[in-house]
């Protein structure tokens, strides 16, 4: 039977701390992850992703999938036990013969990080030290994989990031809505002034904006925006991945929390009870990230109602003192004309035994054999 709780003493070579302690905790509960979150030196850094009420919606509705065991890594220092610097969540899974550890995500999470003590004053290449001389000593898995790595955390480094096994994987737009290098006004572009002007046209037909605050509204409407969802995916021939059962538990264990704060914020233009359109947003802290977004019966489609609920959840960050807001995975056009800017991101893929070296490098192999014959096809007029 597994251990509840391992701890390690480890050896850095920065100058800043030259021991770290680690203990790691097997299956926290969410009480017992609130109490760890609020004991962090000077307080809570952290992406919506990483929340106690997350991980506790992960682990609860992730018990019969892939996932084989959730724990959190507690980093402090050797001294001082009340306390710590850091904390890493973790989940140990499957993919075929290799042992994966990485962090709570399967498609969930569109950011990754570490949670940060606010006191910590140490650098990100100590945390990024810290953080490997742990992974390192983890001997029940192959390769850690870890994806969805942006380099900062509010206005901290993303100490992930910083490892060397780190590869470039793709990008989001962020839209900077308080800080001195915000991008341009981005309430007077031109797409804030079409969306209000749709708006107005929309409660001129008894259209208001509201959002889900009690756990059975939020319930509600997230069942709402799946049927949406899944009726607009139909039409198009696509495969909605909130089809998947374990994928719609998290969504509905998470709006179901009781917990206040919480990381879920659930949006919708409504006319009477008939839903025009809706969105599940991920917030706390300074950052916001939309992750799910539907549009009603096809009569409201002339009122461009997902653009203006866009609009009004950007609106909402911005007067709860959010300063990113992102616009979740893709690239797609209309994002790009609400002013966000692409944020690359990195994915760590770290070997642990033989076996994963040599899956890392079968998958190197694979991925410049791939680009060589990209470059032939080019050569010869054939781009896929």
């Amino acid at each position: 039977m597994a251990l509840r709780e391992t701890e390690h003493l480890l050896a850095l070579e920065s100058r800043a701390v030259s021991r770290i302690r680690v203990r790691e905790i097997k299956a926290p509960t969410l009480s017992e992850m609130n109490s760890l979150w609020a004991s962090l030196k000077g307080g809570v850094v952290s992406t919506p992703f990483q929340t106690p009420e997350f991980l506790a919606a992960f682990q609860e509705s992730r018990q019969k999938t892939e996932a084989s065991g959730f724990s959190v890594g507690v980093f402090a220092e050797p001294a001082e036990s009340e306390h710590p610097l850091m904390l890493l969540p973790l989940v140990r899974f499957q993919r075929g013969p290799i042992r994966v550890v990485g962090m709570p995500d399967f498609g969930l999470a569109d950011q990754n990080a570490p949670v940060i003590g606010a006191g910590c004053r140490l650098s990100g290449d100590c945390r990024a030290e810290m953080i490997r001389a742990f992974l390192e000593r983890i001997g029940d898995a192959d390769v850690v994989d870890i994806h969805k790595l942006h380099d900062r955390v509010h206005t901290l480094e993303n100490p992930l990031s910083f490892l060397p096994e780190t590869i470039s994987q793709n990008s989001s737009l962020v839209l900077d809505l308080h800080g001195a290098n915000a991008t341009g006004n981005w309430c007077g572009k031109s797409i804030y002034k079409k969306t209000r002007s749709k708006f107005r046209r929309l409660v001129s037909e008894g259209v208001t904006l509201v959002e889900a605050v009690t756990p059975e509204e939020r319930v509600g409407l997230f069942r709402t925006l799946a049927a949406q969802r899944r009726e607009r995916f139909r039409q198009l021939g696509r495969i909605d991945s909130l089809e998947r059962e374990d994928r719609s538990a998290f969504y509905l264990r998470l709006a179901a929390m009781e917990a206040s704060p919480t990381p879920i914020k659930t949006l919708a233009l409504k006319q009477g009870e008939e839903t025009v359109a809706a969105m599940v947003l991920m917030m706390t802290g300074t950052q916001a990230t939309a992750v799910l977004v539907s549009i009603g019966d096809q009569k409201w489609h002339a009122f461009s109602p997902g653009m203006v609920l866009f609009s009004k959840a950007i609106e909402r960050a911005y007067e709860a003192g959010v300063r990113w807001f992102s616009f979740g995975t893709g690239q797609q056009e209309y994002k790009q004309r609400f002013g966000g800017e692409e944020h690359p991101y990195r994915r760590l893929l770290m070997p642990l035994s033989t076996r994963g070296r040599l899956f890392v490098g079968a998958r190197q192999a694979h991925r410049a054999a791939q680009s060589v014959l990209q470059i032939a096809l080019r050569r010869n007029g054939m781009d896929t």
